[in-house]
């Protein structure tokens, strides 16, 4: 989509001037100091529309264009009337301006962060995506109800570690500035990037281009607690953001996110009411669920938990362990204060197969401390997936997740030399709710168009 096409979507997006005066509130009549050159709402116009003319020196100079600076005032006068558009200067801010209000969305990054958060969801909520009547089943659930999540590092302006270097040849000091918070970081598993990690999540309908909302965005930092006390691993931001995205669109909607999330992350998130699908972490050895005796057709059953789903333990005739995978005819879900979830399990047996229903839930017996090792008894959402790994409904859903990576490569691809225009982890946090808000602008516009 052409740049100024998509800044005309961003400048009609009535909630981007909303936040703007939630965050930054006019100032009181009477009030000692300079009038601003803008009002507070061009300024998150400016942010978005880094992400558009790929860094902020691009983008004020694009404001200087007539034919752009026309059609931000005339994006104005369409929200908020041609006072405040005939108010506005004969060109945009420029560099200084913006050095001069950045400090001031940093120092509001958390409130900015959270406005513009509330803000997407209901845009997702008025787009009919995340409804709260399910649309599809449990294990097979419409597109517009799956919510992805995801990590990235996203690279700095520059990659130096070291603020003085010496030159090889002639031993002259060379200066450099360093992010503060970038860190060697794995992403994909096993590349080592340098940067800051962010985590997003987002959702969007199916077969519709340009339909993905981003709801939800944070950094999590990776620096030794020494240096950063209030840092946040990948799993425990990722966590945190998805109860606030359960909190504000409520309904039973499945949530795709990797292997980052382990069982303590899951079952809360289980327990509210969402389906979490991961893939099944490498490494877990089967652990027994439940021995069953059928005194009727004389035979015993022993069900363990292996790679994410419930198996019959066998022995073949070489005396070698076999766990065969028991068929979920049924997955049940049970709404309240606590959610659970079971499987209807068909076990195979040559007497005739037998029905058995088994929680994929951390269950209040889980939780009991072992008298011996003082642990939980059994970290049953870490051993069991209510959507289990290998099977066609969890191949679809890992599609959806690799699908939400397009967000991540987009943003890489969208600014110069695939680097964020930002140093540390709050100026790369900020970069991203622009890029957020101007991704949200084009599916805000396209829907409204196709209506």
């Amino acid at each position: 989509m052409p740049e100024l096409e998509r800044l005309g979507l961003l400048v009609v997006n009535p909630d981007l001037y909303d936040v703007a005066d939630k965050v930054f509130p006019a100032r009181t009549p009477g009030t000692w100091g300079r009038r601003p050159a803008y009002p507070p709402f061009i300024y998150m116009i400016l942010l978005a529309a880094i992400s558009i003319f790929d860094t902020a020196e691009m983008a004020c100079a694009n404001f200087q264009e007539e034919y752009v600076w026309k059609t931000v005032r005339e994006g104005v006068r369409q929200i908020r009337g041609d006072a405040a558009a005939d108010a506005l200067p004969e060109t945009g801010p420029q560099r200084h301006h913006w050095h001069d209000f950045r400090p001031k969305m940093l120092d509001a990054l958390e409130e900015l962060r959270e406005a513009s958060r509330d803000a997407w969801i209901n845009q997702a909520l008025a787009q009919g995506l995340l409804a709260k009547k399910r649309r599809g089943t449990l294990v097979r659930p419409h597109r517009s109800q799956v919510i992805t999540g995801d990590g990235t590092v996203a690279k700095p302006a520059s990659d130096q570690t070291e603020e003085i270097t010496f030159d090889k040849k002639t031993g002259e000091p060379k200066r450099h500035r360093v992010d503060p918070d970038a860190t060697m970081q794995l992403e994909g598993g096993d590349r080592e990037i340098y940067g800051n990690k962010l985590v997003s999540f987002s959702v969007r309908d199916e077969c519709s281009p340009h339909s993905r909302v981003i709801l939800n965005v944070d950094t999590a930092r990776h620096q030794s607690k020494e240096l950063d006390p209030d840092r946040q691993e990948e799993a425990r931001v990722a966590l945190r953001l998805a109860k606030e995205i359960r909190a504000r669109a409520p309904g039973n909607h499945t949530i795709v996110y990797d292997k980052a999330w382990r069982g303590k992350h899951r079952a809360p998130l289980i327990r509210s009411g969402l389906t979490v699908f991961t893939r099944q972490y490498d490494g877990l050895k089967p652990q027994p669920l439940k021995k069953y005796r059928y005194e009727s057709a004389g035979c015993t059953h022993n069900v363990y938990a292996a790679e994410g789903r419930a198996c019959d333990r066998l022995l073949t005739v070489d005396g070698k362990t076999l766990y065969n995978p028991i068929p979920v005819k049924d997955v049940e879900f049970r709404d309240g204060n606590e959610c659970r979830f079971y499987h209807v399990l068909e076990i195979s047996c040559r007497y005739g197969p037998h029905t058995e229903r088994i929680p994929v839930y951390e269950t209040r017996e889980d939780q009991s401390l072992d008298p011996r090792t003082k642990r939980p008894r059994f970290n049953r959402t870490e051993h069991l997936r209510i959507i289990p790994p290998g099977t066609e409904a969890g191949e679809r859903l890992i599609g959806f997740r690799q699908d939400s990576e397009s967000t991540f490569s987009t943003l890489d691809e969208t600014h110069r030399l695939r680097r964020i225009p930002a140093y540390g982890a709050d100026g790369a946090l900020l970069i991203y709710i622009g890029y957020a808000w101007a991704k949200n602008s084009v599916a805000l516009g396209i829907t409204r168009r196709t209506r």
